[in-house]
């Protein structure tokens, strides 16, 4: 599977002017919840990573939240084509291409990390545990990262197979864009901390189920501490 092609082709049709992720805005933004408490006030002149923006979605909301922004994504054209939108907008975002196990940034460099539909992306022989060490890498200790995980009943991962690392490859993708693409997904809540540690001590959590007229997306929402 050629994934950076795959997800250049398919942002590059898209129109701008999207709206931001749903649970994203509930978790960043959102209100009071009763599992998660996150103080705002410290977001404004944060550095925050959207790790894999995808169509750039999120890039307003975030920088509406004061934070100084950066996003990475897989291919120089998706960034070119990120950077000329985000220049017509007038909100300086910092990009760079990389990936989920190869970040371009210093030990430490974020306060913050947005993960939206993103890190659990195993391409090759890209391993979690490893993906999991570069995103901690570049996270300071005490930061956040806000991360979303597929779970096992995801339309997504229909007829998926299991891989020998308990990771699974998409076969019946109904958008199309992943088959052959592995998933580090999640059966149950109460396999989110042991998901993150070492090196993230989960702070919130959450369980989110859509049925969108027949198809099931679903998963689980986690703000994790860098330790």
């Amino acid at each position: 599977m050629n994934a950076p092609k795959n997800w250049t082709e398919h942002y590059g049709a898209k129109k701008r002017g999207l709206y931001p992720t749903e649970w994203v805005v509930r978790t960043l933004a959102g209100g009071n919840y009763p599992g998660l408490k996150i103080d705002k006030g410290k977001y404004p002149g944060a550095r925050i990573l959207d790790m894999g923006c995808g169509d750039g979605r999120n890039l307003g909301l975030l920088h509406d939240l004061g934070f100084e922004v950066h996003a990475v994504e897989i291919s120089a054209e998706m960034i070119e084509s990120l950077r000329a939108a985000s220049a017509s907008s007038g909100q300086e975002t910092h990009f760079a291409v990389g990936r989920n196990d190869a970040l371009p940034y210093a030990y430490g460099f974020f306060d913050y990390m947005l993960c939206c539909a993103s890190c659990y992306y195993l391409e090759g022989d890209m391993s979690w545990p490893k993906v999991r060490a570069e995103l901690a890498r570049v996270l300071k200790p005490g930061g956040l990262m806000v991360a979303n995980f597929c779970d096992e009943q995801n339309a997504v991962l229909k007829d998926a197979v299991r891989h020998d690392d308990g990771s699974l490859i998409i076969t019946s993708d109904p958008f199309n864009i992943r088959n052959g693409s592995r998933f580090k997904a999640v059966a149950k809540m109460a396999d989110l901390q042991p998901l993150l540690a070492p090196e993230f001590r989960l702070v919130g959590s959450g369980h989110q189920s859509d049925d969108y007229y027949g198809l099931q997306l679903s998963g689980f929402l986690t703000v994790s501490e860098r330790i």
